[in-house]
This record gives C-alpha cells, structure tokens and sequence, in this order.
C-alpha cells in the first residue's frame, strides 16, 4: 500500500510593491474622496471603486533617495493620479496615511503605502482604459451606497473611508 504524501504547499506570491492616494476636496456637504471605477474586465478589483494608485515603477525611485521606498512610494502615487485621474499633485504635499499588505493567501499580493492630499482645481479626467468612471463622494455616502449593495470598496477602501467620514472638511482631516 502506498502512502499518500501531500506537495508542499505553494510559497505565497510576493507582494508587489505600490502607492495610492486619496484625494479630497471641501464641498458645501462636507468632505469629499476622489473615487475611480476600475475596468470591470482587469482581474484585480475589476468594477470597484478605489483610489488613484497602482505599481511601484523603477522610474518612481529617486536616485538620491533611492533607498528611501516612502518617497518612492510617495512618487508613484504622483504618477499614479496624473495617468489615471489627470491630476497633478505634488508630492512634498501628500502625508502618509496607512499601509496594507494583501493577506497571504490571495494569489496576487501587494503592499501598498496610502497617502492623503487635498486636491487642486484640475478637472478628473479617467484614462478610460483602467479606469472607467469617477465621482467625488462623501465617506458617508460611499460606504451607504456600500451597504446597500449599489458599489464594491475593497477593504482598504473601506476601513480609509470610514476613518475619513468623521471629519468636516479636509483641512482636519490633513492636520490628524
């Protein structure tokens, strides 16, 4: 009789690194995020509302900072909202707000730096490839339309915007 030896089990994927950043503005309701709706057809989050953000390119890296990964992290999510929003944020501007690493037992992994910056008077324009829409919502509104089941937030999406809801406008949101 022959014994039955199970594979070891597959290493997890490497998390790739990657920057976002969440762009708010006032508006007479209150405060607002800049949400983009990803592609329905890209595998990753296809058809959700997120932030501006993707990849870590090599490009991102400063030669003079180059073993400074906020920085390189805090450049990506610049690059990021120019290609994916048309919007021109400064990078010396946007604060770090939180880090997420996807779990290790998802397939496609990454580690992402988040950020936070008011944004400027530019009009959003979606690149259309990757992504397909955008609206400024408030936190509240967001995750209402969340529960009700009428959008997907990825957790990471979620958790920022429900510790986001709680301010009025965007300068107290920065200052904490």
């Amino acid at each position: 009789m022959s014994e039955h030896v199970a594979p070891p089990p597959a290493a997890p994927a490497v998390a790739a690194p990657s920057a976002t950043v969440i762009v708010l503005r006032d508006a007479d309701s209150g405060i607002e995020a800049l949400l983009l709706r990803r592609n329905s057809k890209t595998a990753f989050h296809g058809g959700a509302w997120v932030f501006p953000g993707g990849h870590i390119d090599p490009e991102d890296q400063s030669p003079d900072a180059s073993d400074d990964m906020l920085a390189t992290a805090r450049q990506a999510a610049v690059r990021e909202a120019y290609e994916e929003a048309s919007l021109t944020l400064s990078k010396e501007k946007l604060l770090y707000f939180s880090h997420w690493t996807t779990p290790l037992s998802r397939p496609k992994r990454f580690s992402t730096w988040f950020f936070i910056a008011q944004a400027g008077d530019e009009a959003v324009q979606v690149d259309g490839g990757e992504i397909h829409d955008h609206e400024w919502m408030r936190p509240d509104d967001a995750l209402a339309a969340r529960q009700a089941g009428k959008i997907e937030l990825p957790p990471p999406t979620f958790v920022s915007l429900t510790k986001l809801a709680p301010f009025a406008n965007v300068s107290s949101a920065l200052d904490h």
